[in-house]
């Protein structure tokens, strides 16, 4: 059960062209059928896009012919879910917006709150990537997975910018002068965008967002290692740690986080 109830589908607008000369406010009220107050709430959520530009002010004069964008609204940040616990492990399913380690609010000190303080993340994933993270319940069992970590099959999700002309490519290029290995298979491509299945054999410090990159398909979202700016609004980086599975002392697992919402939503408006 998630500890935050998951955030409520957002409305969205894509690419709506305005006829007459109005306020913005006015416009999106009547555009999505909504109250102005609501329609504010989205103008002062600085989620509005005019020409291409974002426009905070909801008295704006619309002029005939600009072109309005409305981006989804974030996440609710801070939702997880325990997906596994034995006396060795907790699984967690991780949302958006939560950072795992290092901050008092991260969620390994949620964990230690809860668990006692020998807790420790086995691995990490970004704030704003989402799925699964594996902690240990001791510093012993923490330095058995560690030794073993580059065996755990870790399976991502992720939506890039531009369509890929391949259906498998093997990623060798290396990370902090460290040697880093991903596999990356298409799934499908539209409108400008492609799905992948990333499976990585070493666990390097964003490894999948600059295997990404390097090879022309920077995650969208990704505005560290991809373009500032793009025709798609999102706000974060589509990526998800999907599936993991590992043996440990005699006992097999396999693990798997459904895709998020937001990337549901954009796998279904862009035909993925």
């Amino acid at each position: 059960m998630w500890v935050q109830v998951p955030p409520s589908p957002p409305l969205t607008l894509k690419k709506i062209v305005s006829s007459t000369t109005q306020k913005l406010v006015d416009f999106i009220a009547d555009t999505l059928k909504i109250s102005k107050n609501k329609a504010k709430e989205i103008v002062d959520q600085k989620r509005v896009f005019v020409n291409n530009k974002p426009v905070w002010i909801a008295s704006h004069i619309l002029k005939p012919s600009d072109v309005i964008e409305i981006a989804p609204p974030k996440e609710k940040y801070g939702q997880y879910q325990i997906v596994y616990e034995d006396e060795n492990f907790i699984v967690i399913d991780k949302g958006p917006g939560l950072i795992v380690t290092d901050s008092n609010n991260s969620l390994e000190n949620i964990l230690r709150s809860k668990y006692g303080p020998n807790i420790k993340a086995v691995h990490r994933i970004d704030k704003d990537t989402t799925g699964l993270v594996i902690f240990a319940k001791s510093m012993d069992i923490f330095n058995q997975m560690k030794e073993k970590w580059e065996s755990v099959e870790k399976t991502y999700f992720c939506i890039s910018l531009n369509e890929a002309g391949f259906k498998v490519k093997e990623i060798s290029y290396p990370i902090g002068n460290k040697p880093a290995l991903s596999t990356v298979i298409l799934v499908s491509k539209n409108n400008g965008l492609s799905l992948f299945k990333v499976r990585t054999f070493t666990g390097r410090k964003h490894q999948i967002r600059i295997h990404l990159s390097k090879i022309g398909f920077p995650i969208l979202g990704d505005y560290v290692y991809g373009p500032k700016r793009n025709n798609f609004r999102v706000s974060r980086q589509m990526l998800h740690a999907y599936k993991i599975h590992f043996s440990f002392q005699s006992k097999s697992l396999t693990l798997v986080s459904p895709l998020p919402e937001d990337m549901k939503r954009l796998i279904k408006e862009y035909g993925l």
